[in-house]
């Protein structure tokens, strides 16, 4: 079951995602840096949910596909918009990968996934 915040919510990839960044994070760098980084991705997904129109399209970094992509610090938040003001993330990806080749080769699981959230979030409504 996808991980629940009030603007936004985690697929199960993502929260895996979030988890090793963390990790990764967390060894290279220590907690205090860890934790402010992280603030920023939080602070990034309540800003992308509330401020969705004004996000550009990335084309280059998604092709032709519903989903949005947003930079925080050195990763890219990948969404869905749900409405107004809440959006499913569907992955965490730094920015030195190559998105588009992430995307391709876990768009099942994506698709999946983000089915499973919105058919959680359309119950509780």
């Amino acid at each position: 079951m996808p991980n629940r915040r009030k603007s936004y919510i985690l697929t199960d990839t993502a929260a895996g995602d979030f988890r090793n960044a963390r990790r990764w994070s967390a060894a290279r760098w220590g907690k205090k840096r860890t934790r402010s980084c992280f603030e920023q991705l939080h602070d990034g997904a309540d800003y992308i949910a509330t401020h969705q129109p004004a996000i550009a399209a990335r084309d280059d970094l998604l092709g032709n596909t519903d989903l949005g992509v947003y930079p925080v610090g050195e990763h890219y938040l990948v969404y869905v918009p749900v409405n107004d003001t809440q959006i499913v993330i569907v992955a965490l990806i730094r920015q030195t990968r190559d998105v588009p080749a992430i995307l391709k080769a876990n768009n099942f699981q994506i698709r999946r996934q983000l089915i499973a959230a919105l058919t959680i979030l359309r119950a509780r409504r």
